[in-house]
């Protein structure tokens, strides 16, 4: 089983993280933890770099002491992170995708958008989510 799990800054990651742990135990499968970056937001390289860092950092403290097998994959797009999302899923064959959602009213949703609607709704896979 092939897991994709999203990453971004919040308390609610550790949350997803522990439910990809638990998935990749349960069916013996493996970790891709990516992380979106949009174009537009033209961020310092050594943001990316501490990205990446973040990025390795949670797969050596979660996954490599479980034994699971973990990648970590930083995408820069100009598409949203929602469509890159389920572009990767598909390109990568993955059986499931975690994330954290935020809470939003449903007039922010219609001034920002929700990546996590959108990969609810076109996703080729399973989504699991937490808050």
């Amino acid at each position: 089983m092939k897991i994709l799990l999203y990453c971004r800054n919040s308390e609610a990651n550790k949350r997803a993280l522990a439910i990809a742990l638990e998935q990749a135990r349960a069916f013996n499968g493996s970790v891709d933890l990516v992380s979106c970056i949009s174009e537009q937001d033209r961020m310092p390289i050594e943001v990316l770099e501490n990205i990446e860092a973040k990025l390795k950092e949670y797969g050596e403290q979660t996954f490599a002491p479980a034994s699971i097998p973990y990648t970590t994959k930083i995408i820069t797009s100009a598409y949203t992170a929602g469509e890159e999302l389920v572009r990767y899923a598909e390109a990568n064959m993955i059986d499931t995708i975690v994330m954290s959602i935020q809470k939003r009213s449903r007039l922010g949703k219609i001034f920002f958008g929700s990546n996590t609607q959108f990969v609810l709704l076109e996703a080729p896979c399973k989504v699991i989510t937490t808050t």
